[in-house]
């Protein structure tokens, strides 16, 4: 499992941001930035319960927002410093936050109206990443959704940090520099995420500035 704690901590000591050291060209990443698709997401979707799992949810920014708008949350991050301080900011409207390894972890079945998970669930390999994705299928409620960032290809060439990097396999390479330097980190195309969200419905993908998809779908 990378070592996110060690990478939170080093933030939290005054550590360079990640949008810093991409010059902004990946953004959302320990910033105080919510996507304005989300946003407008949220704002033109009706969810009939509005509880919301979130994969990865680093210091709790999507969750918080949500939370001031009544949704239950619930969330797993591999880090323990994010889950306390994601704790800590939600207070007693904290659900169940837990330390967890993203692809080594349980969701309950049809629990879910939305499940999200921004610029996390790509860090891995694609058996990994397909099997999540079966997963957050079963975890939604009948005509839940996701709000899920997944990166294209071409991103490999695009960000910063992998400038200098390695091939792992067809879909997946580690950076040799920056903070995330040596995690495998999962590239697509289109097609490729599409074939892996097979069982859910209405698939919507928009590209962001950065050139990750923006996956919403419905179970």
């Amino acid at each position: 499992m990378p070592n996110w704690d060690k990478i939170y901590k080093a933030v939290n000591k005054g550590g360079q941001k990640w949008k810093d050291i991409n010059d902004g060209v990946m953004p959302y990443c320990f910033t105080e930035d919510i996507n304005p698709l989300f946003v407008n997401f949220i704002a033109k979707t009706k969810f009939k319960n509005k509880s919301v799992f979130d994969i990865g949810c680093g210091e709790g920014r999507y969750l918080i927002y949500l939370s001031a708008l009544g949704w239950q949350t619930d969330g797993v991050d591999s880090s323990q410093t994010s889950v306390e301080t994601t704790k800590q900011a939600l207070g007693d409207k904290a659900g169940s936050i837990k330390k967890a390894d993203m692809f080594n972890m349980n969701i309950s079945p049809n629990k879910y109206d939305l499940i999200i998970s921004i610029s996390t669930i790509n860090h891995g390999f694609k058996k990994d990443l397909s099997k999540l994705i079966n997963q957050v299928h079963e975890a939604l409620l009948l005509e839940g959704k996701t709000f899920i960032t997944i990166p294209d290809k071409k991103c490999i060439n695009t960000w910063r940090t992998f400038k200098k990097h390695r091939m792992l396999d067809d879909n997946t390479a580690e950076p040799l520099i920056g903070p995330e330097k040596g995690i495998p980190h999962g590239f697509y195309t289109k097609q490729e995420i599409e074939e892996m969200f097979a069982k859910f419905k209405n698939i919507k993908m928009t590209a962001d500035k950065t050139g990750q998809w923006l996956v919403v779908a419905t179970k």
